[in-house]
């Protein structure tokens, strides 16, 4: 199962910490653990992909981490389930725009 770890830094001065988080993290990807690694568009925290885990099992798996092991970030883990494969014959999945179900679908802008 994959779980996404979402991260927020609790505030505190992670620079001394830097360097060695980085090497932490690739360990990890090397590893297989981590999928993908991501920060946050507010820079308030990483957002981590991680393969073969669960929500349960995570926190001991990213405990390695520097910035765990000294608290300077905080994860939500959310499992995540692959969507069942579509046959061929299925075809590709509609768009937005195109008809489903005999109705026409219309993107809705929901921004301010």
């Amino acid at each position: 199962m994959k779980v996404l770890a979402i991260g927020r830094l609790t505030g505190e001065d992670i620079g001394p910490y830097l360097e060695a988080e980085g090497r932490a993290v690739a360990e990890l990807q090397a590893a297989g653990l981590i999928g993908e690694v991501f920060l946050k568009a507010d820079r308030t925290g990483p957002v981590l992909l991680l393969n073969d885990s669960s929500a349960d099992k995570a926190p001991s798996q990213l405990a390695s981490l520097p910035f765990v092991a000294h608290a300077l970030v905080a994860f939500e883990y959310i499992e995540l389930n692959d969507l069942p494969a579509r046959s061929a014959a299925a075809g590709p999945l509609p768009r937005h725009d195109e008809r489903i179900a005999g109705r026409n679908v219309e993107r809705v802008d929901e921004s301010p």
